[in-house]
């Protein structure tokens, strides 16, 4: 108190030039020196984008004893991983839905003990067919099945599912060595299937599987890319998770992980790579923050941002043509996800004597009816509804006014679910601009020469992210610890 009043009598005093500050115990003077942290080491690598990729980057350098920068331009880390958080409590995906086993990303989560929803999904679903939703209620996908396919179609089905799998494994073999696999590059996926000669419901079946899960009809992606993404299918199936509460729980704990600095708000505007005379390379990184131009120099960089946003960094010394060609050939699949608010009390307009046939796939404007996907609070009456729209009625979401696409939505969800509508209190859409994932078209593949181009490092970059190897979260995952590890090598740690 004496200290206080002391500075405060000075402060009136006339002259206060001559009235210094109170002192400041030596002993709190050292406590305060002790608590502030050592300053990061210099940064060897800078990891532009702060999605999957890039944390996973990131992530796996500092296990390797690399300091990073982490520069993400938009305001939140996580890429297309995001989970809407809404009033009272709600949240539902909008951006990766699920992890498949098998997915790094289910490694890394349980590495941070990132907690799991209990129970693992199935890989099959309910289909809209016909206007008419074939639930899966059954307890196993054999009696789902049996539900709408009669025996030879179910004999057709078995048989079609032992060739695909005995085909995949030749790919992850022998790759284009094999003529087989080299054939499947050359034709569209959905040529592959109707010279099976199918029957039209299997083929259906294979059709919504398939194109949901690259956000493109089949004739718009090579037979190759569709049976190199058919694994989670093949066999049993393969199970997919969710992280309890919403996949940013693992966003975030992925980025407090990350050891090295980490800046968001921060635009990638150039990138140069610099080989000295003796061979040794160095990059330097410029960024937009805050309306200043800020430069971070390191031995390397990954690129971890989207491949339709490559075009957008001034590389110099530019990018190979080749690299450009690999990248500009490249297709886009599209996305757009649809969250209806709405009462608990709507559950009993889709349900199948007492269970829910959710999610259901389908080819139109309803996309894949994913349903609720996150509970509630137990003393919440309303929920969120989730749609993924895909391929070309996604894209319609850029064209057409938002009120017009939410009501084509209800008056198709009203026709499978009479009653439907009068549950929904509000609507909310997220949209990807101008691709969500990459598709490769027929004559393409990410076997090919062109992929394993970009795969490869130049000058000091590396590349990361989905286009790499696959078209969702795992091939992400891959690419960053890939692309991790080989800087790690390369550097000598």
């Amino acid at each position: 108190m004496r200290l206080v009043t002391r500075y405060a009598l000075c402060l009136l005093a006339a002259s206060l030039t001559a009235c210094p500050p109170p002192s400041v115990p030596e002993k709190i003077e050292r406590d305060a020196s002790a608590k502030q942290p050592p300053p990061p080491p210099p940064a060897r690598v800078v990891v532009v984008g702060g999605g999957l990729a890039g944390l996973s980057a990131a992530y796996e350098l500092g296990k390797l004893g690399v300091p990073t920068h982490l520069l993400e331009a938009s305001d939140v880390w996580g890429g297309r991983v995001q989970t809407a958080n809404y009033e009272g409590g709600l949240n539902a995906e909008f951006g990766m839905q699920e992890m498949w086993e098998g997915n790094p990303l289910l490694d890394i989560a349980r590495e941070l003990k990132v907690e799991l929803d209990g129970e693992p999904e199935e890989p099959f679903s309910s289909l809209l067919i016909d206007g008419k939703v074939v639930p899966y209620v059954q307890d196993s996908s054999k009696e789902f099945f049996a539900s709408f396919l009669n025996k030879s179609e179910q004999k057709a089905l078995e048989s079609w599912f032992k060739g695909t799998k005995a085909l995949r494994e030749e790919l992850e073999h022998q790759g284009l060595k094999s003529e087989r696999v080299r054939k499947l590059q050359t034709i569209s996926f959905m040529a592959w299937v109707q010279s099976q000669k199918l029957p039209p419901k299997v083929a259906t079946f294979i059709k919504l599987i398939l194109e949901c899960e690259l956000a493109a009809t089949w004739d718009g992606f090579s037979a190759l890319s569709g049976v190199h993404e058919l694994g989670i299918f093949l066999g049993s199936g393969v199970p997919n998770f969710h992280v309890s509460g919403g996949n940013s729980k693992l966003i975030a704990a992925m980025a407090q992980a990350v050891q090295g600095q980490k800046t968001r708000s921060a635009l990638v505007q150039g990138v140069r790579r610099i080989q000295a005379k003796d061979g040794r390379l160095s990059v330097e990184v410029d960024y937009l923050r805050d309306n200043v131009v800020h430069t971070l120099k390191a031995e390397r960089v990954v690129l971890a941002v989207p491949f339709v946003r490559l075009h957008q960094i001034n590389f110099d010394p530019p990018l190979t043509e080749d690299r450009l060609r690999a990248i500009n050939t490249l297709g886009l699949g599209q996305y757009t996800v649809v969250h209806l608010i709405m009462d608990k009390a709507a559950a009993k307009t889709w349900e199948v004597d007492g269970k829910s046939p959710l999610p259901v796939l389908s080819d139109g404007p309803l996309g894949v009816i994913y349903g609720v996907q996150n509970e509630s609070p137990a003393d919440q009456d309303d929920m969120v509804f989730a749609l993924l729209i895909y391929g070309m009625y996604a894209r319609l979401f850029h064209m057409v006014p938002r009120d017009m696409k939410i009501k084509e939505i209800l008056s198709g969800l009203e026709k499978l679910w009479p009653g439907f509508g009068a549950h929904v209190k509000a609507s909310h859409v997220y949209t990807y601009h101008p691709g969500a994932l990459p598709v490769w078209p027929p004559g393409r593949s990410p076997l090919d020469e062109s992929a394993e181009l970009l795969r490869q490092p130049e000058l000091g970059a590396y590349f990361a992210g989905d286009y790499l190897l696959g078209s969702h979260s795992d091939a992400a995952v891959k690419s960053g610890l890939a692309a991790a590890r080989a800087i790690a090598k390369e550097l000598g740690e």
